[in-house]
């Protein structure tokens, strides 16, 4: 018995485990008032999720590329 995935899984499956880490990272409280830490590193970890999912959809992209060409 043969199971065939479409090339499309590869990325869908990276940027949804990309997101899924970002989202479940565990996170510090704040200490006040005026400490905006937690909210920065929310904001860092948004960033880098961001970045590593349109990474892995270009790399995807240029691999289509190169098989295909």
């Amino acid at each position: 018995m043969n199971i065939y995935l479409s090339i499309w899984w590869i990325p869908i499956a990276l940027t949804v485990a990309i997101w899924a880490a970002a989202l479940m990272w565990p996170t510090e409280q704040s200490h006040g008032d005026y400490d905006f830490s937690a909210a920065f590193f929310a904001l860092v970890r948004f960033a880098f999720a961001s970045a590593g999912s349109l990474l892995v959809w270009l790399a995807f992209f240029i691999w289509l590329f190169v098989v295909g060409a």
